[in-house]
């Protein structure tokens, strides 16, 4: 077999190993944007407002060495999205999301019970932000 074979070979194969990844992929991914950020005080409440997509995922991070007991409620709707303890170093994601076309304005409370610290952050991202 000459140069030129070997080429075309490795050419049909760095082309296979490139559009399989491509078309395994989900076909509505979309990488989420952070839209909202901030520290979440403890023994406080802190309201996030935010103009997104129809939907949204919230993250609160503990960087604490004690657990962070934290409720998650949308105000808007009246609705609550999460209640308990975050561990010492972990994170807790969930999601929400209203039926309407975009931008849609989002309102996030985070009632954090915990006192001892500060050291509590929160994301709330979403496909676009506007």
């Amino acid at each position: 077999m000459t140069t030129s074979g070997w080429l075309r070979r490795g050419g049909a194969v760095l082309a296979l190993a490139v559009a399989v990844p491509l078309a395994t992929a989900p076909a509505g991914s979309a990488a989420e944007r952070v839209c909202a950020g901030g520290q979440l005080k403890g023994g406080q409440t802190t309201r996030a407002e935010v103009l997104a997509d129809q939907k949204i995922t919230i993250k609160v991070h503990n960087h604490d060495y004690r657990g962070m007991l934290v409720t998650i409620r949308d105000v808007k709707f009246d609705k609550g999205l999460w209640k308990g303890v975050v561990g010492p170093g972990k994170d807790k994601k969930v999601s929400t999301d209203i039926f309407g076309e975009p931008p849609l304005g989002y309102q996030i409370e985070f009632e954090v019970t915990s006192n001892a610290t500060n050291n509590y952050t929160y994301a709330i991202s979403s496909a676009r932000c506007y």
